[in-house]
């Protein structure tokens, strides 16, 4: 008996230990974040790792890789899950189960169609609907248009 705890007590380095209640505790911050770990938040943290992979590849690929960018999509990605909670906490508040599953499937749609921009930044735009790819380009539009306001915002002031 004393041989098999002996065993078993060193199966572990006290490193290994610390890294895995560290871990531990993180996903049970997330879990509890997130209101649980289910196929809606697996279906997210899917298209969140593919738009991760498919943008990363697609700056590769157009010889633009900057960390300054890729730290802010981090950060929305962070941001976007703070949200989710957010929804669970008035969930919670309300007696409801639909703010989550709103924010859920709002921003798998957002993650959706940038992994769609990804993939015809990295040349297979004539595998994408023209609908979709005349919507890409007026979000397109759009978010150029907002950071000249920006621009003129802080020369204006």
């Amino acid at each position: 008996m004393k041989r098999m705890l002996n065993t078993i007590w060193n199966l572990w380095t006290a490193t290994e230990i610390k890294v895995g209640v560290l871990f531990s505790i993180l996903w049970l911050c997330f879990d509890t974040l997130v209101g649980g770990v289910d196929a809606q938040i697996n279906a997210l943290c899917i298209l969140v790792s593919l738009d991760i992979l498919t943008g990363v590849l697609a700056s590769f690929h157009l010889q633009a890789f900057m960390s300054s960018i890729a730290s802010k999509g981090l950060f929305k990605k962070a941001t976007m899950f703070l949200i989710v909670g957010l929804g669970v906490l008035l969930d919670t508040a309300m007696h409801t189960t639909m703010i989550r599953t709103l924010f859920i499937s709002a921003f798998s749609i957002v993650e959706a169609l940038s992994i769609i921009e990804n993939i015809d930044k990295l040349g297979y735009g004539q595998y994408i609907p023209v609908f979709i790819r005349d919507c890409l380009a007026q979000i397109a539009k759009e978010k150029k248009v907002d950071k000249v306001n920006e621009g003129l915002d802080k020369v204006i002031k």
